[in-house]
């Protein structure tokens, strides 16, 4: 997974990973935002948010048209960074790993 993510943010804590992003894009039209992630002990703190903003911010990423995310329960948490609920209808097929 790590080697084909071609942009990830971390966040550390005395040589202890406590936060993770990753970002899949073509770096021209889209970016997808997968897996954001804090440790339990260290939410409320604004790490994910510091998170999703590194990859948002990248100058790598300056040019791209729409960044994407999916999401079950933190809608609230990314309208605060710019996200909003989308009407195109997504659509899923699930690999024969997941089965």
């Amino acid at each position: 997974m790590l080697k084909a993510t071609p942009l990830l943010a971390t966040a550390w804590d005395k040589g202890t990973l406590v936060g993770f992003a990753r970002c899949g894009t073509d770096f021209e039209y889209r970016a997808v935002i997968w897996d954001v992630i804090v440790d339990p002990a260290y939410t409320r703190r604004g790490l994910g948010r510091r998170l999703v903003g590194s990859l948002l911010g990248h100058p790598r990423l300056r040019r791209v048209e729409s960044f994407w995310l999916s999401t079950t329960d933190k809608q609230a948490f990314y309208a605060k960074l710019g996200f909003s609920l989308n009407s195109k209808n997504i659509m899923v097929r699930m690999g024969k790993r997941a089965a």
